[in-house]
């Protein structure tokens, strides 16, 4: 008849219910393997600050002078303060630190980060 709905069998139900654990396992097996993935050290991250700041700086100037880059790359670090840059070393993998580290662009180094 037109108007009715069919009612949803158990089977229905059962593909559904497997269809959401399967996304929420998904997203929460990603969520466990970032949490369980080697850190980067301190020098990694340092290393990092100081390629975005190149990377950033040779965006606005193609061939910026070294003294420039270490300029900017010494108020950066500064920025950071002594402790360094821990956001870096709480929430970043070793994996998205290599990644941006290679990076040619600030663009490219930012898609390797979360």
């Amino acid at each position: 008849m037109p108007g009715m709905t069919r009612l949803a069998t158990r089977a229905d139900v059962l593909a559904t219910l497997a269809i959401v654990l399967l996304v929420i396992g998904v997203v929460a097996g990603r969520a466990a393997l970032r949490r369980l993935s080697a850190r980067p050290s301190p020098e990694a991250c340092a290393a990092l600050l100081d390629r975005y700041v190149e990377l950033v700086l040779r965006a606005a100037v193609p061939e910026p002078a070294a003294s420039d880059v270490a300029e900017r790359q010494a108020m950066a670090r500064k920025a950071a303060g002594e402790r360094g840059f821990v956001r870096c070393e709480a929430d970043l993998t070793q994996a998205e630190v290599s990644c941006a580290l290679k990076a040619g662009s600030a663009d490219d180094l930012e898609r390797c980060l979360p």
